[in-house]
């Protein structure tokens, strides 16, 4: 027969004391097993949120919109047509065709923008032939990475170049030409984006290559190429250049902004300093559009470009007479419109 339980420092424990013993460790073992399984559940839950973490997708990666895209096409037509009109003048129809659109990349720290603008326009008048008003192309892209909120490392390239051939309103003679010129920039530097408004592309080293594809026109050192040399007689020796390279510092600006429920304005600027020649004569390419949108089909336009190249020369009167020179000037264009416009 087996004698009570012995505690050594109290003496012997009785069935009240074990029953409550009992309990006591019971307790305590199911508490145990209750926090065992708590933490397993954590653990199992902490697992599970990490899992879930690493197999969560954005937004982008679900719908597949990475890219941003879009833009617009332009026609706007004017015409006079006169019969028997005693003021005189002349029957008369223009029109330009403008397409502006972007496709623009963002994912993490990385953005890419793309952008491209064409213009052409023509104007025909009753037995004369018909003049261009309005001829480009420029394309654009810059990739960007992300340093910190609203600054990016970026490298940017920027070709230029037109249709067709270029006329001189004066003289008739061939001034310009599908790659002559034709213009490449290629940056590396700082871009600045605080908002969808505003951005600044800042390059302390930038390349900029000028293409003169007419030989007779980089024969005559047009658009600041090495002209062809001649001996006394007139017979050429050498030919012209038919490119030009530069280097230098070069910040590109832009900003839009709605200024009224349909009214639009944008504006871009580039700089350039070409530090091996002459670097206090900056290039600039200032332009500016208004957009008066009439409705979702018809839309005004008003829009200026200013230009300045030092290695461009122009064909100008000399002090309103009939003599023409060739110099440096500012070019200046304005156009005004009234036009279908088609969003994409």
């Amino acid at each position: 027969m087996t004698g009570p339980l012995f505690n050594p420092s109290n003496g012997p424990i009785g069935h009240s004391q074990f029953k409550t013993m009992n309990k006591f460790i019971f307790t305590v073992a199911l508490f145990a097993a209750g926090t065992i399984s708590a933490n397993a559940q954590e653990d199992k839950a902490e697992r599970d949120a990490a899992a879930a973490s690493m197999q969560a997708k954005t937004a982008a990666d679900t719908t597949g919109k990475l890219w941003t895209k879009g833009g617009t096409i332009q026609m706007n037509m004017s015409q006079v047509s006169l019969t028997n009109w005693a003021a005189g003048g002349f029957s008369s129809v223009s029109g330009i065709a403008q397409f502006n659109g972007f496709a623009n990349r963002k994912k993490g720290r990385h953005s890419w923008d793309n952008s491209a603008a064409l213009a052409y326009g023509l104007l025909a008048q009753d037995g004369q032939e018909a003049l261009k008003t309005d001829d480009r192309i420029e394309l654009n892209t810059k990739y960007g990475y992300e340093l910190k909120k609203a600054w990016y490392l970026a490298a940017l390239a920027q070709f230029k170049t037109q249709f067709t051939e270029g006329k001189d309103a004066k003289t008739g003679t061939r001034i310009s030409d599908l790659m002559a010129p034709g213009y490449l920039v290629l940056g590396l530097g700082a871009d600045y984006k605080p908002n969808d408004h505003f951005s600044a592309f800042i390059s302390p080293a930038t390349a900029k290559f000028t293409f003169v594809g007419v030989q007779e026109l980089a024969d005559a050192g047009a658009f600041g190429v090495d002209a062809a040399t001649y001996d006394t007689l007139g017979n050429k020796l050498t030919n012209g250049k038919n490119s030009l390279f530069e280097f230098g510092g070069y910040v590109k600006l832009m900003y839009t902004h709605d200024l009224a429920k349909n009214i639009n304005f944008l504006t871009r600027a580039d700089f350039f300093s070409n530090y091996l020649r002459n670097p206090q004569n900056i290039d600039v390419n200032w332009e500016t559009l208004f957009t008066f949108k009439v409705n979702d089909w018809f839309a005004a336009t008003l829009s200026t470009l200013l230009i300045y190249d030092d290695d461009t020369q122009i064909l100008k009167k000399w002090n309103d007479t009939e003599q023409l020179y060739v110099g440096k000037g500012t070019q200046f264009k304005e156009t005004i419109g009234l036009g279908i416009t088609i969003k994409l």
